[in-house]
């Protein structure tokens, strides 16, 4: 460095420390008012909830610099909190139990419980959206565990032991209808016949049984033979399903002879683009085009495709397109890639099958002629947020672009069809009014769910729907609506010596690319034994409590960063304020458990707390009162 770079240097340094030599500090300060900043504020010390903590080693793995050390007993118990990923599960099935199953070598008595919750667990282990694995603890570590797939790999080797424990009710003599054999019909169906005695009769106005799981997922990802065979199992019990049979009312039914009707009958109408020119019959609806693919009927599709949508519709459309022989499929999303609803396996399964994407791109006009379509976009700007919570997608003007299309499906969205025939009360988007709790409409003796009363859902969702309809109705007809059952025998839990392994997911192998574009076959390969043995070992077992023997904090290493603070699935890690130690950047120092222990009282930090930073001043910055109001 030349010197007089460096005095220069000097000089600035000088003639700015003088300048503020004799001005008041800036500092933190409460409660006083002036200029206002964040509220989420960490604190300088740590502290730990002995009774909440199960001893996970979340907060240890999620540490970016190891300053946490624990050591727990062996034996663990039951906890007391169920754990994050069974919470988040609509049909709450026992995620844990059935992992540690798997690890065990069990895979026949994990399908058993996942039995006790859902008749199709071989269904969600191969389309499941998986909530579950979005509150999964690991997820704050490095990768949820993949328990969807730790699903499939006890779907694939499944002996069908849960027989042995399956009870079927007495007859009760009363007889319900249901009306749609998607997931929340066929849910409702099973429960009510094999629980509860009833005598059910699912119409369904489709040549086929599953509703939406049939004709609305594509065979590549829902293999025919899997679906057949978890309705097979509904039939066993007893359940009468009537193929190519439309019903035009509920109320109809019960003047038959039936005690009870539940309206299941999904959400198959597909939304219109809304643009002029869509009528032309080269433009396709999505959930139209795909019951038709699946249903066997051939369907033309040119070389040039276009679909608009983000959701998992608008992928598996695109995917679907490829397979039937398009050359250049592309999705015309609104949005950014980060705001698409589709699931994140799906975008990148479509991406990897050579499927485009525009986005911040919206369909204005569909012009037509003899040879091809011309669709009009104009291109987006995200800007404040909407209803949904995602940044409203607004025009630029003087951005229109065309391309020169063979075909259009629209994916946009689908909507309940519910026949005026029916007459119940619908509200927004043709959804049919229930009561939440009971799903009881407005006649009591009918009943609704499923897509049918939240618009288009999930399986599992759907699934969670028809086991609360079918609580309802058995109490409604006099029943205990008590649909739970036990089909595995009593846990022996397993001991764990040290914390869960480091690592990441095994990788999910699919079959060679020229073959998925070629064919319906199923795409996705399931696990051997030894990838969900590996991953079974990352699982944090965050529903049993074992005891800690040793918590321990490097207070010299810890930056009070609060990453631990965020990661605890069961809050019990605080960080909260009082004088801090003298020495707790010196790298010796330790602070074991009965140092870290909550006090009674302690100036608490909001950090990762929403309920007590809502009760904390606003936290301000003091500044020079007479030299701010005098400039």
């Amino acid at each position: 460095m030349r010197f007089e770079h460096y005095g220069n240097g000097i000089a600035k340094g000088m003639a700015l420390t003088l300048k503020h030599l004799f001005r008041k500090p800036i500092t933190t300060q409460y409660p006083e008012e002036k200029l206002t900043v964040s509220r989420r504020i960490r604190g300088n010390v740590l502290a730990w909830s002995q009774e909440k903590c199960i001893g996970c080693y979340t907060c240890a793995q999620s540490c970016p610099h190891g300053c946490i050390d624990i050591m727990t007993s062996e034996k663990g118990t039951k906890g007391l909190v169920p754990a994050p990923c069974s919470q988040s599960c609509p049909a709450h099935v026992d995620v844990p139990r059935y992992i540690r199953l798997i690890t065990a070598g069990k895979p026949s008595e994990a399908v058993a419980v996942n039995r006790e919750k859902i008749p199709f667990p071989s269904v969600c282990a191969y389309i499941c959206a998986h909530p579950c694995e979005a509150a999964c603890s690991r997820g704050q570590i490095d990768e949820p565990i993949a328990i969807r797939m730790l699903k499939r790999f006890a779907v694939d080797n499944d002996s069908g032991l849960w027989r042995k424990r399956s009870k079927i009710a007495s007859p009760s003599g009363k007889r319900v209808a249901i009306i749609g054999s998607g997931p929340a019909g066929l849910t409702a169906a099973y429960y009510l016949t094999k629980l509860s005695g009833h005598l059910v009769t699912v119409f369904e106005a489709l040549p086929e049984p599953g509703g939406m799981m049939r004709v609305g997922i594509p065979s590549y990802r829902l293999p025919r033979d899997i679906l057949k065979a978890e309705i097979k199992e509904i039939e066993n019990v007893g359940v009468k399903i009537e193929i190519n049979t439309k019903v035009d009312s509920p109320q109809s039914l019960l003047g038959q002879g039936f005690s009870a009707v539940f309206v299941a009958t999904g959400a198959h109408q597909t939304t219109e683009i809304g643009v002029a020119g869509e009528d032309d019959p080269r433009v396709l609806g999505g959930t139209d085009f795909l019951r038709e693919v699946n249903l066997g009927k051939k369907i033309e599709l040119g070389n040039r495709v276009a679909v608009i949508g983000g959701g998992n519709t608008a992928m598996d459309s695109a995917r679907t397109a490829l397979r039937l022989g398009a050359k250049e499929v592309t999705i015309v999303y609104r949005r950014t890639r980060a705001e698409m609803p589709a699931s994140s396996e799906e975008i990148e399964a479509a991406t990897e099958e050579g499927v485009k994407f525009l986005f911040l791109t919206a369909p204005s006009q569909i012009t037509s002629s003899d040879r091809e379509l011309e669709l009009e976009c104009l291109r987006m700007k995200l800007g404040a947020e909407d209803l949904s919570g995602r940044r409203r997608p607004e025009p630029i003007a003087g951005s229109e672009f065309t391309i020169s299309l063979d075909n259009i499906i629209s994916a946009i969205g689908q909507r309940p069809l519910v026949p005026a025939s029916f007459n119940l009360a619908t509200g927004q988007g043709d959804k049919i009014q229930v009561a939440p709790d009971t799903l009881v409409t407005n006649n009591k003796a009918i009943f609704a769910g499923g897509d049918a009363i939240s618009g288009p859902a999930t399986v599992i969702e759907a699934i969670a729907a028809g086991r609360q309809a079918a609580i309802s109705i058995d109490k409604y007809l006099g029943g205990s609506g008590i649909i739970d059952e036990t089909l595995t025998p009593p846990e022996q839990i397993l001991d764990r010596l040290g914390g869960p392994i480091e690592g990441w997911r095994p990788k999910i192998d699919a079959i060679p690319h020229e073959k998925r574009l070629s064919s319906f076959s199923e795409t996705e390969l399931g696990w051997s034994k030894q990838s969900a043995s590996e991953e079974t070992q990352r699982c944090l077992r965050c529903d049993i409590t074992y005891e800690v023997e040793k918590y321990q904090l490097r207070g010299g290493q810890c930056i009070y960063c609060g990453l631990c603070v965020e990661a605890c699935p069961f809050d019990a890690l605080f960080m909260g304020y009082s004088y801090e130690r003298a020495s707790y950047r010196l790298h010796e120092q330790l602070l074991s458990k009965e140092e870290l222990l909550l006090p009674d009282k302690r100036q608490a930090s909001g950090y990762a707390h929403p309920e007590v930073e809502e009760t904390l001043p606003k936290q301000t910055l003091l500044i020079d009162r007479r030299e701010y109001f005098t400039r």
